[in-house]
């Protein structure tokens, strides 16, 4: 079993999926112990000694001009968290949760926090031990995830729910079951276990990686799209490429070009046309695109997966407490929203793909790429189901960020950075679905036109699509095969076509 250090190096987006979704094991280093021992021992000293700080000895949000009694402070902890324990919604998928409690602990090992490291301990007690705290998708301000912070915490303390084995459990019996401690928060742990970003950092990465793995198999789709189509590749040329340089372009084309190895497209008179569609046209500007958002968002959230964004924070090294808006997200918020509008310009594009494989205006292939003629539809409908589901994800495309959300006086400012996380992954899924429909029409288009000669990796993925849908002879439903396709994409499996040929770029 993989272990992951919390303090022996950077952690980053590869880190939170093993965790999140392959088990990995979470641990702290000896370093990280003896900087979060320093840390609490100066909130400690500012404890004892009645200084004035934010949610240790002052009280929160607009209560911050009042004082927090020596008398008060030892339940005050709790009381933070149970109070803000609120949320609606489906509650968030394990992978999102365990992603989520991964980053808090990653984040609370850096000392900013100033907490005890029995508080790391017990995430990484949970995450091996399966306990999945009962989150709400929806609930948080939009300045941090604090009501959905507040509810992962609630196990930890011995309250809430929890998801073990597939079934939701007190949180206490879950927590006494795997024989792990209930934790008694002490002075300013309770915020430190609300008062994080947590949750959209770990959807976030998983986000990432997500769209990372599907944008490199939709390049592969486009070569069987190409192949399919014969079309011109003259617009991936390395030459027309750098005459340009757009954000991204250059990677994007380079992937097209190494998984068209073997083609015979590049030879002079194979493509059909001098010119095709812009859909196949500009594949590598749409792609690109697509890259340049992904490249503004990761720095986004592995910076919140090794700092300290916690408000106030402790400064160990300077013996002090400083109140701080490190918690603010906002370039976090724009990347996300900026993927998800490159998500939507890259389903446009398949979509039509799609549809310009079945007009034989365009294809030189049968209407609907069927042999019967008028009275068939053949795979005419897959049109319309990839628009439609383009559709969706325009409207996910609308940017959170400008929703600001101020609910509260002293909040005035929000970035609402939880929703358009939220609403990239969402988009995620849709375009899945994109993608299936384009990998079905393009082999049944790649199996009328039958090349002679084409890439490895489009014949490979039309021999994948092939296992789960047989061609389309007779109009048929199609909607569980788009279904078994787009599942098969989600599992990795129509990801396996581009490893095994080598031409993963």
């Amino acid at each position: 079993m993989v272990t992951i250090v919390l303090g022996d190096g950077g952690i980053g987006i590869d880190e939170v999926v093993a965790v999140a979704r392959q088990g990995a094991e979470v641990e702290l280093s000896a370093d990280a112990r003896a900087t979060m021992e320093r840390a609490r021992a100066v909130v400690d000293r500012f404890s004892a000694e009645d200084r004035p700080v934010y949610g240790l000895t002052r009280g929160l949000g607009s209560r911050v001009v009042h004082e927090v009694t020596q008398q008060d402070r030892a339940d005050y902890s709790r009381v933070v968290v149970l109070a803000r324990a609120c949320g609606a919604g489906e509650p968030l998928a394990r992978d999102a949760t365990r992603a989520a409690m991964f980053a808090r602990a990653s984040s609370m090992a850096r000392g900013g926090a100033g907490v005890r490291p029995v508080l790391v301990e017990t995430w990484g007690a949970m995450l091996k031990a399966g306990i999945h705290p009962y989150v709400p998708s929806i609930g948080s301000v939009g300045a941090s995830d604090l009501a959905l912070c507040a509810n992962m915490a609630l196990p930890m303390l011995g309250e809430g729910r929890a998801e073990v084995h597939g079934a939701w459990v007190d949180g206490a019996a879950a927590m006494a079951d795997a024989g792990i401690g209930i934790i008694t928060p002490v002075e300013k742990e309770g915020l430190a276990l609300c008062a994080a970003n947590s949750v959209a950092v770990g959807l976030g990465a998983l986000a990432l990686a997500d769209i990372t793995n599907l944008l490199e198999l939709m390049d592969g789709i486009a070569v069987l799209s190409f192949e399919a189509f014969r079309a011109n590749p003259s617009p991936i040329d390395p030459r027309v490429v750098m005459a340009r340089g757009a954000p991204g372009q250059a990677r994007a084309a380079q992937s097209l070009r190494a998984k068209l190895a073997g083609t015979g497209l590049f030879e002079p008179g194979a493509p059909r046309r001098v010119q095709d569609p812009i859909s196949l046209r500009c594949i590598s500007h749409v792609h690109g695109s697509l890259r340049a958002a992904i490249d503004f968002c990761r720095p986004n959230v592995e910076v919140e997966l090794n700092g300290a964004g916690d408000n106030p924070v402790v400064l160990e090294a300077d013996n002090e407490i400083l109140s701080n808006g490190n918690f603010h997200t906002p370039a976090m918020a724009v990347a996300f929203d900026a993927l998800a509008l490159a998500m939507a310009q890259t389903a446009t594009m398949a979509a039509q793909r799609t549809g310009r494989m079945l007009q034989t205006l365009y294809s030189d292939l049968p209407d609907g790429l069927t042999q019967y003629g008028t009275t068939h539809a053949g795979l005419g409908l897959m049109s319309l189901t990839s628009e439609t589901l383009s559709k969706e994800i325009h409207l996910l495309g609308a940017p959170a960020s400008l929703l600001d959300s101020s609910t509260y006086n002293v909040e005035d400012h929000a970035p609402m950075t939880p929703m358009a996380v939220r609403k990239a992954a969402g988009a995620i899924d849709l375009l899945r679905q994109i993608a299936a429909c384009e990998l079905i029409t393009a082999a049944q288009a790649f199996d009328l036109r039958k090349p002679e000669r084409c890439a490895h990796v489009a014949q490979a993925l039309r021999d994948q699509v092939r296992k789960l849908v047989p061609p389309l002879e007779d109009d048929r439903s199609m909607t569980q095969d788009v279904v078994a396709v787009a599942d098969a994409i989600r599992s990795g499996a129509m990801q396996v076509c581009l490893e095994a040929t080598g031409k993963a770029a």
